[in-house]
């Protein structure tokens, strides 16, 4: 889940502890730590309203297909920087956190470094593996063992306004490269005025996927590589949308997961937006004008043999050292997130791709909901295809956070929002200051 949109939404919850009992109360608890009534109380923290409820409903179906394995669970949802904050000083100092903890996948870079202070899912995730998104799991491993779930896969792809674009007279089904999305884009401003995108300067969901379609990274060897030939031809070819080509503008509002882009997308003033899978919520909540009238496709690519997806975003669902019971939070954790009739509640409820992906052929994701009403039946035909392509650009190592504190206050101001810098400057600049940074930790 997307950081800035997941603290929209957390502000907007009830803003501290939403508690939920989800067993018959007993009152008191006997030595083993099961209440009288032989079930296990289990905090949650969350800083989504949506997820909140989801682990509300999981912990109501849990208890009656585990009766013997009932859960009191209590759900907390919490602004997104408190409840960082909260369970940065619970992990330092031993005590204080809860069970189970939703954490974004930029701030799980920052939670596992040393000794991570969760419990492995590693036993939990056995009877799954085999059905679930690797690269998910690998956002949230270290050192071979796996430390979070994800709610989805966040494949990445790119959404059109056909009405738009068909009163340029293009079809986006001939849109395969950058270079045909970027003549497409000169069409579409020459005939109608209106851009092809807007870039982010305070996001990095766009810059991100462009390098990882590529198959590449901001690392080499463990070692900083923000300068390398994949991430400055994504940097460039986004500067010269805006300044060369004119198709583009820096996005309003800085990213594209704001009221601001929104209000945009939907009046009608810009034709694609290439995002995770996860954007399908934010177009039905908030472009409700262009119900029926968006195409999802897979992305464009720079040459053949470059991916037509990555993955963006996450939140991870990971159990606290501090757990009372943490073989049983850790079985109920992958259960609610990797069972088969869960994963279904997460594109239902959600509205996210679920990182069950074995389920995505299945006559049930096709049935009416507010997705396939607003984008059509065959959404996860097309996820489907692209499924062995989602690369993802690490953002768990512990360096991750810095490289991208530093893009997103140094090189994509300078070069996206002004052109103050070239690409090539920018990111020359950025890895000789990255470098020396990484050397000295």
């Amino acid at each position: 889940m997307n950081m800035r949109f997941s603290k929209k939404l957390a502000f907007g919850a009830i803003a501290l502890a939403s508690t939920v009992v989800l067993a018959a109360c007993g009152k008191g608890s006997s030595d083993s730590g099961k209440n009288s009534d032989g079930s296990t109380d289990l905090t949650f923290w969350t800083f989504v309203d949506g997820q909140g409820t989801f682990f509300k409903d999981a912990a109501k179906a849990w208890n009656k297909s585990h009766p013997k394995q009932k859960i009191n669970l209590k759900v907390s949802v919490l602004p997104f920087d408190q409840e960082n904050q909260k369970l940065t000083v619970a992990l330092k100092s031993g005590s204080g956190a809860p069970d189970i903890v939703d954490v974004e996948l930029g701030q799980a870079a920052i939670q596992l470094k040393g000794t991570p202070q969760y419990y492995s899912l590693n036993s939990a995730l056995k009877p799954y593996r085999s059905v679930l998104q690797k690269s998910r799991l690998d956002n949230f491993t270290k050192d071979g063992k796996t430390y979070g779930l994800d709610y989805h896969v966040g494949e990445v792809v790119t959404y059109y306004n056909t009405d738009l674009l068909k009163k340029a007279g293009i079809d986006y089904t001939k849109i395969k490269t950058w270079a045909d999305y970027t003549k497409a884009g000169e069409q579409l401003k020459a005939k109608t005025g209106k851009y092809m995108n807007e870039l982010e300067y305070a996001g990095m969901f766009q810059l991100d996927s462009m390098v990882a379609q590529q198959k590449a990274d901001y690392y080499k060897d463990g070692k900083v590589d923000v300068n390398n030939a994949a991430v400055k031809r994504a940097l460039q070819m986004q500067h010269d949308w805006i300044y060369k080509d004119k198709i583009a503008r820096s996005a309003v509002g800085g990213n594209l997961d704001n009221d601001q882009f929104f209000a945009e997308m939907n009046k009608g003033n810009v034709a694609s937006v290439t995002m995770p899978a996860w954007y399908m919520q934010r177009m039905v909540a908030h472009m409700p004008k262009l119900k029926n009238k968006v195409a999802i496709a897979p992305m464009p690519v720079f040459q053949q043999g470059d991916y037509q997806t990555a993955g963006g975003g996450g939140t991870g669902t990971m159990v606290t050292n501090q757990a009372k019971n943490k073989k049983l939070a850790a079985k109920f954790v992958v259960w609610a997130k990797a069972s088969k009739g869960q994963a279904y509640k997460i594109w239902e409820n959600l509205g996210f791709d679920p990182i069950r992906t074995d389920i995505w052929s299945t006559d049930r994701m096709k049935a009416d909901n507010d997705y396939t009403e607003y984008f059509g039946k065959d959404i996860f035909d097309i996820y489907s295809k692209l499924s062995d392509q989602v690369h993802v650009v690490t953002k768990t190592d512990s360096f991750a956070p810095t490289i991208n504190d530093y893009i997103l206050k140094n090189t994509l101001p300078s070069t996206i929002l002004k052109d103050k810098m070239t690409p090539t400057k920018a990111l020359d600049t950025a890895q000789a200051a990255l470098k020396k940074q990484q050397s000295n930790q």
